[in-house]
């Protein structure tokens, strides 16, 4: 099932992004420790080859002293796409109604088997052993159901809430400023900016707008933001 490392938290198939952080899933719970473990497996190696002074890397290359080697930066965390609270919120209606299907599903066949209306191949433990498994997971299926289900009505008044939000922002950028000036205000601090130039720049001035303007500490958001008012300015050409 799709696996969410940051929350620890599954999904049913089909949903590619968590719910609540925002972020990817992988394939599975065990993929995600597989590759936990290998990233620290990594870090530790990283960390003995810089504590071993005689591991010989990089002392075959020389420099001046006007050109010291370049410290490696840390890599920069990646930006994910922002995806808004009611996508979450659509994303785990569908996961609590999926389990609802399987918990019901699994109850049937539990019920079924235990009244002997369903015989199954096998007798003794076994058979116990079968049943008692289709009881736990239909019981663990409808907890996971109504945790979601919870958890869904939570995301909607926080989706609610996001939407008129987003929109007030909207309508403060769209009486503060016209693409009009935003134009004027690039191409007088460079007259010469090309159109793919300008294109960036606007959507840099945008960015820095809202920022400044609406302190958004998300970037991904503010990044959805800047892409829905530059096609509100700019969509006409």
């Amino acid at each position: 099932m799709p696996y969410c490392p940051k929350c620890d938290m599954e999904f049913v198939e089909g949903i590619k992004v968590c719910s609540d952080c925002g972020g990817p899933l992988v394939e599975s719970k065990e993929v995600a420790e597989a590759m936990k473990k290998k990233e620290q497996e990594e870090q530790l190696a990283a960390m003995a080859q810089e504590m071993d002074p005689f591991s010989g890397e990089g002392t075959d290359t020389e420099f001046s002293g006007d050109n010291p080697p370049e410290k490696s930066s840390p890599a920069a965390e990646p930006v994910h796409a922002y995806v808004d609270k009611g996508q979450r919120y659509d994303d785990m209606s569908s996961s609590a109604s999926a389990f609802f299907l399987v918990g019901g599903v699994l109850a049937i066949g539990a019920a079924l088997c235990l009244l002997g209306i369903f015989h199954l191949p096998m007798a003794g433990f076994q058979k116990y052993m079968f049943e008692g498994v289709l009881v736990v997971l239909a019981i663990g299926s409808f907890v996971v159901a109504v945790s979601s289900r919870k958890r869904a009505a939570e995301l909607k008044v926080e989706a609610d809430d996001e939407k008129r939000q987003t929109q007030e922002i909207i309508n403060w950028f769209l009486k503060n400023y016209s693409a009009k000036e935003l134009d004027e205000q690039l191409l007088m601090e460079d007259p010469d900016l090309s159109g793919e130039e300008l294109s960036l720049k606007r959507f840099e001035l945008i960015q820095d707008f809202l920022i400044t303007g609406r302190d958004i500490p998300d970037q991904s958001y503010a990044d959805s933001l800047c892409e829905t008012l530059y096609t509100k300015l700019y969509d006409q050409e």
